[in-house]
């Protein structure tokens, strides 16, 4: 049984708009309507209905009938910006308070199954090169693209730390974006349950594109380069390289599969018919790929969904696929790209044996001593000279996941854990709640029942550091471990 939606009028100055309404859907997604229709935002908004003017949160106490006549007053402009902080009450942002701590960062309103849009954006926001100046915006704004214009706003206003105090922490309502996401891409149909994947590749898609039309080229901060060498199983016959550039890697799951670096070389390895000319017909080839470059950011999608035909949804496989926080995709490449990751390599063991030193040194000399010495690391370039947006080391550090909750894409609860850039702890993105959790709780989110299960893995290349040579440790003088050594003269005297 389908409930059937009153159809409504609404008169805003001299439009008049036909609008299916749905009750149960909470105003603000009706609002978000209006907003497409007219490019009026929610804010400046007035609806009156039946002489009653309608909020954002609840229709207690209107009654929406078929045909009716709704009014919408307002006018099309730029969101009012917040009010400045006077003077006196001004909070330094490089000297962050405990409550501007507290409050930062800001979640996502619901607007009505749109966690899977809100789990997204709240992975990007933390990627740094993606959050633009106020001053840069305006290039994003001259691209004429209403989504990476949204989203570019978006994602300044989750990073902005006075706001969240000025708002007292309260969560965005990420409307102009849901709508736009729509409208650019018509397959996510407004405030319907979409596949998060989905949306995280065509808003990452977006972003990149029109980003580098504005002079930011971060394309290649995600780019992937493979190499795929195809051999016929029957001639040793050998087809040439085919190269392939790609945003994202997958991770193929089947019975064997029960870690991430598994499954991603399962879709490495494949088996195919195709056209062999020795024999004037079709043969069995085998397809062997390998990665020829790895971007700053990596993006693995555990494929968890197939397309299950008896109930006609994307029917989830629940299996446990375990994944690491520091990833290491050395066997993954080409000997060529094994052949460059070589040199950084060899600073990791650099680094470990300085640390090692840092931590026997401290024992000798008292705490503030000690923390002086300790962290004393200089972060070495995570990318080659000539290729920026690479990997040249190929360790990654966890960054962000997108998990789901449920036995369907099109159904379930999405959400997102993130290592914060802030203070490199880890955080639940549950829609408008936010809350701190502990790399132990990530880690049991590899599946196996109906917890959350990852779906989508944003790994970061890891920094490596040079350490400068400690300075020699204090010795101890022979005459002064000789007077240690000595007894203490104690007389017999009464």
């Amino acid at each position: 049984f389908q409930r059937k939606m009153p159809i409504v009028n609404v008169k805003w100055q001299k439009e008049k708009y036909v609008v299916e309404v749905d009750t149960s859907a909470p105003p603000m997604v009706f609002k978000a309507q209006l907003f497409a229709l007219t490019q009026v935002v929610p804010e400046r908004q007035k609806v009156v209905i039946m002489g009653r003017t309608l909020g954002d949160d609840e229709w207690e106490g209107i009654n929406v009938k078929e045909n009716m006549t709704i009014m919408m007053m307002g006018s099309v402009g730029e969101i009012p910006k917040a009010p400045v902080v006077v003077e006196g009450q001004a909070q330094s942002s490089n000297q962050p308070t405990e409550e501007t701590n507290t409050l930062y960062p800001c979640g996502l309103s619901n607007l009505g199954n749109t966690c899977y849009f809100n789990s997204c954006v709240q992975v990007l926001k933390e990627l740094d090169e993606l959050v633009l100046k106020p001053s840069d915006e305006i290039k994003i704004r001259e691209q004429n693209d209403r989504l990476c214009h949204n989203l570019s706003t978006l994602l300044t206003q989750l990073r902005d730390k006075d706001r969240a105090l000025r708002s007292q922490g309260d969560p965005i309502k990420p409307f102009t974006s849901v709508i736009s996401l729509s409208e650019a891409f018509p397959q996510f149909e407004k405030f319907k349950q979409q596949d998060a994947n989905e949306c995280f590749v065509a808003i990452l898609n977006n972003i990149t594109r029109n980003y580098g039309r504005a002079g930011f080229p971060i394309e290649k901060l995600f780019k992937i380069q493979t190499e795929t060498t195809s051999k016929c199983l029957e001639t040793e016959e050998v087809a040439d390289v085919k190269t392939e550039s790609l945003n994202q890697l997958t991770c193929y799951v089947n019975q064997d599969v029960r870690f991430l670096q598994t499954g991603v070389k399962a879709g490495f390895e494949q088996d195919v018919e195709r056209n062999s000319a020795q024999l004037a017909r079709d043969a069995k080839w085998h397809n062997h790929t390998q990665i020829s470059r790895l971007p700053k950011y990596l993006t693995v999608n555990i494929n968890r969904f197939f397309f299950k035909e008896s109930s006609k949804t994307n029917a989830k496989i629940l299996k446990s696929v375990q994944f690491p926080i520091a990833l290491d995709t050395y066997d993954l490449c080409t000997q060529e790209l094994k052949d460059k990751l070589v040199a950084r390599r060899a600073d990791i063991k650099l680094e470990e044996d300085a640390k090692l030193e840092r931590e026997l040194r401290k024992k000798m000399l008292d705490k503030e001593q000690g923390d002086k010495i300790f962290d004393d690391g200089v972060a070495l370039p995570t990318e080659f000279e000539n290729d920026p947006g690479s990997n040249n080391s190929g360790f990654y550090e966890l960054k962000g996941i997108i998990t789901h909750k449920g036995r369907s894409s099109q159904d379930g609860h999405y959400v997102a854990w993130i290592r914060s850039t802030e203070d490199n702890k880890w955080r639940l993105f549950d829609d408008e709640h936010v809350t701190i959790v502990d790399e132990e709780a990530v880690l049991k989110t590899s599946g196996g029942g109906d917890w959350h299960s990852a779906y989508v893995l944003i790994y970061e290349a890891r920094v490596i550091k040079q350490f400068p040579q400690l300075p020699p440790a204090p010795v101890v003088s022979a005459e002064a471990e000789n007077t240690a050594d000595e007894p203490m003269e104690v007389s017999s005297k009464p």
